[in-house]
């Protein structure tokens, strides 16, 4: 999301000076105390800094957050801009009801409602104005609209070790695109990596290890203060289905040795530059439909929702679990399991 231009705060060239026995600290009127700094030299100095704090401001909001609510504040401008209402803030509450309305009426589920809403308060923040989220025609549109919509995700399929075997049966090893795509699906499944980490990983992040490989992963969503955690990822006994041999082989094959790892490629198979999170998602349907599943089924969490799923299924605990996954709450990875392994749980089973 665009951040709102910092203005450059008015500086007084010149004040009294303190007295001999004031503090040295002391200021008046919210202005420090400058005897030596002009007006033109404070402004020219304080340029840069300005630069560099609107591009901290902008990274307070996580680089999908904002690429998901700049989307969100194109489409809120142009629903305005079409029938004649005001788009920038501060917003008519009456406007902002009716944007979500609308939302709801073109079939866009409670997440997209809600995230739409979110962006325009973040969008009124930033400008300086009071967030409309609690205005009461907004609240009681929000909670209406989540009633009615509900709250419960669609959840993508998990992408199993059965349903990643097929994947990796139908893409080709004898071109640059293949051995990148078996790469990218292999290590994403195997680090039941997010989308976001998967195309942020660099050659620089992996250490090899005689059980396989070390994956350091810089940030993630629930890490935005780049702790880092550290995935280890194991030898598969089949080469065909091994995530380690795989990521060697495609570095190998691309000459890459340093920088980003998945990276996209041209109709000549010329390497271009980082792949983008969404395109984990695209590689993952395409191969899907190939496959000959619905690739609607499929996502880019679909790999990471696979291992947690086989690794449930294969007796594996829930710290071994965590280990990979890095979740901190152990609620979320039960959420997963008791959903994928409903059948194996269930005591119906032989009964009648």
């Amino acid at each position: 999301m665009t951040g709102v231009p910092l203005d450059q705060p008015r500086v007084v060239g010149s004040m009294s000076t303190a007295s001999d026995t004031a503090d040295k600290d002391s200021y008046r009127g919210g202005s420090m105390e400058s005897d030596t700094l002009a007006v033109a030299d404070c402004a020219v100095a304080l340029g840069p800094l300005v630069e560099r704090a609107e591009a901290t401001l902008r990274d307070a909001v996580p680089p999908n957050t904002r690429r998901a609510y700049e989307g969100d504040l194109r489409r809120f401008a142009v629903w305005c801009r079409d029938l004649g209402l005001n788009a920038a803030p501060p917003v008519d509450p009456r406007t902002i009801v009716l944007h979500l309305r609308h939302l709801a009426d073109r079939e866009h589920g409670w997440s997209t409602v809600q995230r739409a809403l979110a962006a325009i308060c973040t969008m009124h923040t930033r400008a300086g104005y009071a967030s409309p989220w609690g205005n009461p025609l907004v609240a009681d549109m929000r909670t209406a609209l989540r009633r009615e919509l509900g709250v419960r995700p669609a959840p993508k399929r998990a992408a199993d070790d059965e349903v990643l075997k097929r994947l990796l049966g139908v893409i080709p090893s004898g071109t640059l695109l293949g051995l990148r795509d078996r790469s990218l699906l292999t290590l994403g499944w195997a680090a039941a990596e997010r989308r976001s980490e998967a195309v942020d990983t660099d050659v620089e992040d992996v250490r090899y290890v005689p059980k396989g490989l070390v994956l350091t992963v810089r940030s993630s969503k629930t890490d935005q203060e780049k702790r880092g955690a550290e995935i280890p990822v194991f030898y598969s006994n089949l080469p065909e289905h091994c995530p380690v041999r795989s990521l060697q082989a495609w570095l190998d094959a691309a000459e890459i040795r340093t920088g980003a790892i998945f990276r996209r490629l041209g109709r000549d198979e010329r390497l271009g530059g980082r792949l983008a999170a969404p395109a984990v998602a695209d590689r993952v349907k395409h191969w899907a439909k190939v496959a000959g599943f619905d690739p609607k089924d499929f996502a880019g969490h679909s790999l990471r929702r696979g291992f947690i799923t086989t690794a449930a299924r294969r007796g594996r605990d829930l710290d071994s679990i965590m280990v990979t996954t890095r979740h901190r709450s152990v609620a979320a990875v039960r959420g997963y399991i008791e959903r994928e392994t409903l059948h194996e749980r269930g005591a119906g089973e032989g009964l009648l």
